[in-house]
């Protein structure tokens, strides 16, 4: 397990969200710190991080003015206490936040731009719609690590010596060189496919744990909660549409068209009017911004629309004009 998804752990703990499991990894992961086995650094961010958990709790329950003193409550509180306190002491009294020149960086897609990013060996990464991705200025020796929220295609620099992996909702994505994409947006569920190559995937992040071999158009779902892999063959074309750089219709229903679109950018459009079951769609759009798609169709088909939040678009059917 690395240092950012046991913070990640910590965090859900504190916050009474952890599963059984996850608090056992929780466990292992302080007794390995104790013996001084793992050998962490972290930055001041974190290192602040971990300090505002523990306050945050304290201050909580300061202001709490319900106190409740059934034994399982009290046991919970005193467990997450016991293990913010511990973790900040071991680390920080014990050196591990002595290094703190690795800088990290986060790039992120709003709901309606998607973007491609460039890691600090040569692989790229493309991120779909609502995304982020994070990663070190500079990788260190034995790996490369980064962590995904969302989805995203990675096209990585191939290197023996050096696997890359990828975090993403609790599951480990490792690969020494390849093309595949991650789809992490569902809270559960992990979708890993591989355009090229070979990659192993798991939802266990201790050190040594076995990998599920995925092989090329073959779609792997992983629950983070469960120990099964399912594995499928898939269609690659279809499963990546989203990151095409093209959208093409032939004479498609402009309901269809806009079903595809939010679907493509993970928004909910809503059509408002009665659409003319003969208003059909024959063009070629960009695939880089929603806005610019709509902006395009307004060309073909007479409609307004608004935007109601970042996840809702909705719009006002008038006629078509072809």
């Amino acid at each position: 397990m690395n240092k950012e998804i046991f913070i990640t752990l910590l965090k859900k703990q504190a916050n009474g969200e952890a599963s059984r499991e996850e608090i056992d990894q929780i466990r292992q992961i302080l007794d390995l710190i104790q013996r001084r086995e793992i050998d962490w650094s972290l930055s001041p961010a974190e290192e602040q991080v971990l300090k505002n958990n523990v306050k945050l709790r304290i201050d909580e329950r300061r202001k709490s003015k319900q106190v409740s003193f059934k034994p399982l409550t009290i046991l919970k509180w005193a467990a997450v206490l016991l293990i913010g306190f511990s973790l900040t002491y071991i680390l920080l009294s014990s050196g591990f936040g002595s290094n703190n020149d690795q800088d990290w960086v986060d790039k992120v897609t709003s709901q309606t731009q998607k973007g491609t990013f460039t890691l600090p060996d040569g692989s790229t990464v493309f991120l779909n719609t609502n995304s982020r991705i994070r990663f070190p200025l500079k990788f260190s020796e034995d790996k490369r690590e980064v962590i995904l929220e969302g989805e995203g295609f990675f096209d990585v620099v191939k290197n023996k010596q050096k696997p890359f992996e990828v975090i993403s909702n609790g599951v480990l994505t490792r690969v020494l060189g390849t093309s595949f994409n991650i789809n992490a947006t569902n809270e559960e569920l992990v979708e890993v496919i591989v355009a090229s190559g070979k990659v192993g995937v798991t939802n266990d992040l201790t050190e040594g744990a076995k990998l599920n071999r995925i092989a090329p158009n073959q779609k792997a779902t992983v629950n983070r909660f469960k120990e099964k892999v399912d594995v499928e063959e898939v269609d690659i074309d279809e499963e990546l549409a989203w990151k095409a750089e093209k959208m093409s219709f032939d004479f498609v229903p402009f309901e269809e068209v806009i079903a595809t679109i939010g679907s493509m950018y993970h928004i909910q459009i809503e059509i408002q009017g009665d659409v003319d079951e003969s208003c059909t769609i024959r063009s070629t759009y960009s695939n880089k911004s929603l806005y610019s798609i709509l902006y395009g169709l307004k060309n073909i088909v007479d409609f307004d629309w608004e935007k109601v939040d970042e996840r809702k678009i909705i719009i006002n059917y008038k006629s078509c004009i072809n």
